[in-house]
């Protein structure tokens, strides 16, 4: 009667040497008879191949190093200028000195090519410049569909919104469409550019949500106030 031999797979290999580290210390024969193929075909020892495997790993790791780097600065530099937009947003008294500083530090600071502060009321509520004021009646046909799922919508604008909120000679391709929270007042707060991906839908809408959080404070603050 002949003896049944399991067949061993290269999963048994694996696991016999995961847990028989010092194989190859004390069988360095068999570790001087290994060889591993190239894609190119070329044959290099075990040995050499991990000291490639050592450098390649070695290398991904010091650009990832880099890459956190990288980002720690631009976060650190946006971090102060959102500490200059909440110091502007704060101190403003009026709605469209609040607006006006607004949209200017957006241009300035963020490079944005479009940045517009509008409010959906009638023109006689409050003391605004008409040409942030949309009716709220025309404002809802207008916003509803890109604002009824989130709060800040980005991406593509078609040109009809383009128009309406920048203007045509804007030549507005993306943009971020922000519903104001203010519990006194609708409104938004509008960027746009001119170069794709800036506003992609892709994009981490964090700093924006804290931004439409401090202005809507003040929004509100400024209506209180002169009530």
């Amino acid at each position: 009667m002949g003896i049944l031999k399991k067949k061993i797979t290269e999963k048994d290999v694996v696991n016999y040497l995961s847990e028989n580290s010092d194989f190859f210390i004390n069988n360095p024969q068999a570790l001087e008879a290994l060889e591993i193929k190239h894609d190119s075909g070329d044959a290099e020892s075990l040995i050499e191949r991990q000291v490639a495997l050592i450098k390649e790993k070695s290398n991904k790791t010091v650009s990832q190093l880099k890459e956190l780097l990288s980002n720690a600065h631009l976060n650190e530099a946006l971090f102060i200028k959102v500490k200059d937009l909440v110091k502007i947003i704060l101190n403003s008294h009026q709605l469209e000195d609040l607006s006006s500083s607004t949209e200017n530090f957006f241009l300035n600071e963020f490079e944005t090519d479009a940045c517009k502060v509008i409010f959906f009321t009638q023109e006689d509520l409050f003391k605004i410049e008409p040409k942030r004021i949309i009716l709220p009646e025309i404002a809802t046909q207008i916003f509803s569909n890109i604002l009824r799922e989130k709060e800040i919508f980005l991406g593509e604008l078609n040109n009809e919104l383009s128009n309406i909120v920048f203007g045509a000679k804007a030549e507005i391709q993306e943009g971020a469409i922000c519903k104001i929270r203010s519990e006194k007042v609708a409104g938004i707060l509008a960027l746009g550019t001119q170069k794709e991906g800036k506003y992609s839908k892709d994009k981490d809408t964090l700093f924006l949500s804290f931004v439409l959080d401090v202005l809507s404070y003040q929004i509100d603050k400024i209506i209180e106030n002169k009530n």
